[in-house]
């Protein structure tokens, strides 16, 4: 499997969820009028933690992205360090 493809696929869960209950909360209110009290901060609040989720698994992804792309660089700055790469080094 693609490495690439591991966090788009978590990230894309995601917001498939966080979505869906968004949805899912102005959906009932336009469908079935205004719910009660207790209803309604069920609904938001479980709309709100799977924003809370996107949010968070949206910041790993971008930090699991960054931190390959570093050690994609480093590695090829310390493998050109070995092999004596710029030739800018003084005797």
């Amino acid at each position: 499997m693609n490495k690439k493809l591991i966090p788009r696929a978590v990230f894309a869960f995601a917001l498939t969820v966080c979505v869906a209950c968004w949805a899912y909360t102005f959906g009932s209110l336009a469908l079935y009028g205004h719910p009660g009290v207790v209803e309604w901060t069920a609904r938001v609040t479980v709309s709100a933690l799977a924003t809370e989720g996107l949010l968070w698994v949206g910041a790993l992804t971008i930090g699991w992205s960054l931190f390959d792309k570093r050690r994609t660089i480093l590695g090829r700055l310390l493998a050109s360090g070995r092999r004596g790469g710029s030739g800018d080094a003084t005797p």
